[in-house]
């Protein structure tokens, strides 16, 4: 990646809910090229997006990437669901007019995705797919609140994940204000624990300080004010998300690398087999940083090429 590669400026947007909720988004890629809604991962924002820029401009690939509530510059949204993704997307896709788009989901951003899949086929029963054609997941984040999936993972992934399972009151204390605003401030503390893991692929990609930076940029953004969008994402991931996953019918394709050693590739196996239309790529000593940036434009286009 090359600082050529970053889009120069960001112009934020804002949609507004039915409750008067603000949701943040930003544009980038091709503007006139086919629209892609993008979920970033955890803890994250939407500036995560800024990775796949130079790939969606030439893949002609609109992206559309939203900071889920709580995270950037998104309001919190206290007791949301997984499921309640959804609102937000078709909010954004209301307010720019889109009738049919693509969904993508990068790593944590995975659970999201499927679940926006399957709530916005159920509010359109004579339509499968309703105004979603098509989805990828990208190194995507298993169902790990079932003990299966939690144990494939790294045990320090484990250790922090587990305080997901205690009551919320308690990840506010370990994730309260000193931490968040020390996390927020100095990001960069953080690119030991991407390494930690990581393949000797993940640790080249890593390496690049324009990719550090922008990554460094989205903890900032996830650290914002208590981090209260990081700390409730934690608690949804390690409940029963409710997803009946038998019935999303909707063409998916999965991308995940071999060496995978922040979400293990036998997560993406496990979507594989439960999601009926599903396809997996599977990409030999590729990690969880190296398949997003190396492989993006060939997802996108793939993505696209389902896109009407």
């Amino acid at each position: 990646m090359t600082p050529s590669q970053t889009p120069p400026l960001e112009q934020l947007e804002l949609a507004i809910t039915a409750s008067g909720r603000r949701i943040a988004f930003s544009q980038l890629g091709d503007p006139q090229g086919k629209p892609i809604i993008y979920a970033h991962g955890f803890p994250s924002s939407r500036r995560e997006a800024w990775l796949v820029h130079a790939s969606a401009c030439e893949a002609g690939a609109r992206i559309i990437s939203l900071d889920r509530p709580g995270y950037g510059d998104s309001d919190h949204a206290p007791g949301r669901l997984l499921s309640d993704w959804s609102d937000d997307v078709l909010c954004v896709a209301d307010q720019l007019g889109l009738e049919r788009f693509g969904l993508i989901g990068i790593s944590g951003g995975g659970p999201y995705v499927l679940a926006c899949a399957w709530r916005l086929a159920q509010a359109a029963p004579d339509s499968p797919q309703g105004r979603i054609t098509a989805c990828a997941l990208v190194c995507p984040l298993g169902p790990i609140y079932r003990n299966e999936q939690l144990e494939q993972m790294h045990w320090a992934a484990r250790l922090n994940l587990r305080i997901g399972q205690q009551p919320e009151w308690m990840s506010g204390l370990l994730f309260g204000s000193p931490t968040t605003a020390l996390l927020e401030h100095w990001p960069a503390l953080v690119e030991n624990t991407r390494s930690l893991a990581a393949p000797p692929t993940d640790r080249s990609v890593l390496a690049d300080p324009e990719i550090g930076a922008i990554l460094n940029r989205t903890i900032a953004d996830a650290m914002r004010n208590g981090a209260p969008g990081a700390r409730r994402d934690l608690h949804l991931y390690m409940h029963d998300w409710d997803i009946p996953f038998e019935q999303i019918v909707l063409p998916i394709s999965i991308w995940h690398g071999q060496a995978d050693g922040t979400v293990p590739i036998e997560h993406g196996r496990w979507y594989a087999e439960q999601l009926p239309n599903a396809s997996l790529t599977e990409l030999p000593g590729e990690g969880h940083y190296s398949v997003p940036f190396r492989y993006s434009r060939q997802i996108l286009s793939e993505l696209m090429a389902q896109l009407p």
